[in-house]
């Protein structure tokens, strides 16, 4: 029997991967529901940097961190921070990081650009912001200035070779909470390059958002116009989570765990009252903690608000003015507790639409435009309308 070879089977990977055939039915919904008419943004498009590790790591300033880093990585072959660092075990069924690595891809473009050009395209998506994946899992590592070097690579790379190949691209730094000096030196040098909408923080770690530590850099993020993104995730290695015997339990609990503790964090100490133009986006932890977390602090608010000296409204009203983002929208079979959930959030005004594609659970722009107690012109802002505002598109 004759095997085929590696550049064959190479080949056929790369065919049956093509993002344009894993998302056919979604170019199908688009052409259907006429996305074209309309300005649709994903505002949590994820590219894989961690293929992307040769081109970043000489973008490190240490040259221990650069050496440690292309040791680490095997010259840029495999990732410094490994996926299973979340014990996500799909069991081979969601293989679409790891057989994308065979896609062809143009020459004259990153990679991760014209991954993500593809699949918005496919999508009917107008524009998208690019956020990493194995960066994210950085802020459970415990060698701090690891993160701190690798991100502010990271940065500079997105910033200088990535953001300026498509005007449809849009990116956040990543903020490394363990190091303020960091924090503040991507703000202050990569803030104002063009494409750069924000920042993001990954949820899970144990850093106080609130700490005086941070003031300089959410000061220089107001001041530039800039979105503070907390995207949220799973994390086993959490001594609560590690109760839990399933990933799929410590997926349920970890995203709005850990978004709700940096969210009252930042609401109890007054953050809101003292950068009153830093707009705050919630990622990655769907929409049905929200409303419960309102509710528990403003009753906490009402007896004892002295907890709180800085606030001068409630909670829950600094919380309708923060944008949140669907993904993964929560579905019950109630679909009007769905609204009711939509009308606490103001979601019109307040929720923006992701896809979190590559990523399995992945949202397409129908998880929106089908809900049917949803009026046009909600729509229209919750797919791309406020997003636009938000990121500054128009």
């Amino acid at each position: 029997m004759e095997f085929p070879s590696s550049d064959r089977l190479h080949s056929f990977f790369a065919d049956q991967h093509d993002t344009s055939k894993v998302l056919a039915h979604a170019s199908l919904q688009a052409r259907q529901r006429n996305y074209a008419d309309m300005t649709v943004v994903d505002v949590d498009n994820h590219h894989d940097e961690a293929a992307a590790y040769r081109e970043i790591i000489p973008f490190m300033e240490s040259p221990v961190g650069r050496q440690m880093a292309r040791s680490l990585s095997n010259e840029g072959r495999r990732a410094m921070v490994p996926r299973t660092i979340s014990y996500e075990d799909g069991a081979g069924r969601m293989q679409r990081f790891a057989l994308a690595a065979t896609e062809k891809v143009p020459e004259n473009l990153p990679r991760g650009v014209a991954l993500a050009r593809r699949a918005m395209d496919a999508m009917g998506v107008k524009y998208a912001c690019l956020l990493p994946t194995t960066t994210l899992r950085l802020g459970m590592q415990p060698k701090r200035e690891f993160e701190s070097g690798l991100s502010l690579a990271y940065n500079r790379w997105l910033a200088e070779s990535v953001l300026p190949s498509d005007s449809r691209i849009r990116g956040m730094l990543y903020l490394p909470l363990y190091d303020a000096d960091a924090c503040l030196k991507s703000v202050t040098e990569l803030g104002d390059r063009p494409g750069v909408v924000g920042c993001v923080v990954t949820s899970a770690r144990y850093t106080t958002i609130h700490s005086e530590e941070f003031l300089k850099t959410f000061a220089a993020m107001e001041e530039r116009g800039l979105i503070l993104a907390f995207h949220s995730g799973a994390n086993w290695t959490d001594r609560t989570m590690g109760l839990l015997n399933t990933y799929s339990s410590v997926r349920a609990l970890s995203a709005p765990y850990f978004n709700s503790i940096h969210m009252t964090n930042w609401l109890m100490n007054g953050m809101p009252e003292r950068f009153p133009k830093l707009n705050t986006l919630w990622m990655e932890s769907g929409v049905g903690w929200i409303p419960s977390l309102m509710m528990r602090l403003d009753n906490e608010y009402l007896t004892r608000n002295f907890d709180a000296p800085l606030l001068k409204l409630k909670p829950s009203e600094y919380m309708q003015r923060m944008y949140f983002c669907s993904q993964p929208l929560d579905r019950p079979d109630d679909l009007g507790l769905l609204e009711a959930i939509f009308r606490a959030i103001r979601a019109e005004t307040q929720l923006v639409w992701g896809s979190n594609y590559p990523n399995a659970d992945f949202d397409l722009p129908s998880t929106i435009f089908d809900l049917p107690f949803l009026s046009a012109t909600a729509k229209l802002n919750i797919l791309g309308g406020t997003a636009a505002k938000l990121f500054r598109l128009n």
